[in-house]
């Protein structure tokens, strides 16, 4: 595998800077390089156009939901947005870029979720929001002029591991999500894979922050990073999963948490789709202004939700 050279050069850049890693320091540390250095390269003249958005607070806490309607007559599709982050850094404002695509390129309604983030409020608390942010979307579905069949749940990282819980205990419950994306997810906390030697520094996401992330959102508890609604990939009831496509950077210490289990879930008889893109890093998909190649996947892989989605 030979690293994508835009990629590279972006690499290079933080390298020569003396760029700290994105899960170095205190939680506050993280969370405010991490905006700055967002904020700093925003361009919103390049943000995909939407007819409308607004934020929604719903439940007792306030959970901040930020919704995107696209310019489509409805009923259209709903996809409900994870974003990455390690479950400690990132918001729904910060990836806002990510959701205007999708609602633009799906021709679908986004809702953005700005779950709790730990350490202050470890797990299960993002889980917890993310159901309550499902259930607020079927529940208000015609007001969001949504079909109600036709409801996805997308994630990168961390927001990956929120997707498929969410879309499982959904499942669960008799009322499956109709399809599900994630990218580089992270689907079992107990795993070791190799991946996370062969990429274990120098590519954004290094191993030794799977280490910070499962210290600060499970408390570094290997019992409880083993509860399914943690590591989805033990689960034994997989195979009520919907429709799933699972992609995977070549370049990622996550990246054979994600093969195994598309792997899984074929082996439940789920009909699953593995896309793996080996010249790419973490986390691409919300990266696609660095490189053409994540662009490329991103709109491949968005094209692939539509499809699903009907």
């Amino acid at each position: 595998m030979t690293l994508d050279p835009a990629f590279s050069d972006f690499l290079g850049f933080l390298r020569s800077v003396g760029a700290p890693g994105t899960f170095d320091g205190e939680p506050a540390d993280m969370r405010a390089r991490l905006e700055a250095a967002i904020q700093g390269g925003w361009d919103p003249e390049s943000f995909a156009s939407v007819a409308s958005e607004h934020d929604e607070l719903i439940g007792e806490d306030g959970l901040r939901l930020k919704i995107f309607r696209p310019h489509a007559p409805g009923p259209v599709p709903t996809v409900l947005y994870f974003h990455p982050g390690g479950f400690i850094v990132g918001s729904a404002h910060l990836t806002q870029d990510v959701a205007r695509r999708l609602c633009n390129e799906l021709e679908a309604v986004v809702v953005s979720v700005d779950y709790r983030l730990a350490p202050e409020h470890p797990f299960p608390s993002a889980v917890e929001d993310a159901g309550a942010a499902l259930e607020w979307v079927r529940h208000n579905i015609s007001d969001l002029g949504g079909a109600a069949g036709r409801i996805g749940l997308v994630g990168e990282s961390s927001g990956g591991n929120l997707a498929v819980v969410t879309a499982l205990l959904a499942a669960r419950r008799g009322a499956p999500p109709a399809a599900v994306l994630v990218a580089s997810p992270v689907t079992d906390l107990t795993a070791s894979y190799p991946s996370t030697v062969e990429n274990a520094s120098g590519y954004f996401l290094e191993t030794a922050d799977l280490e910070v992330i499962s210290k600060l959102y499970v408390s570094g508890d290997r019992a409880l990073a083993a509860d399914e609604r943690v590591s989805p990939a033990l689960a034994d009831d997989l195979h009520l999963m919907p429709p799933t496509i699972v992609a995977v950077a070549g370049f990622d210490p996550l990246r054979d948490d994600g093969i195994v289990f598309a792997g899984k879930l074929l082996q439940h008889g789920v009909p699953a789709t593995l896309r793996v893109y080996p010249d790419l890093i973490h986390p691409f998909f919300g990266m696609p202004g660095v490189s053409p190649a994540a662009d490329r996947a991103v709109s491949e892989l968005t094209e692939a939700l539509r499809r699903s989605l009907g």
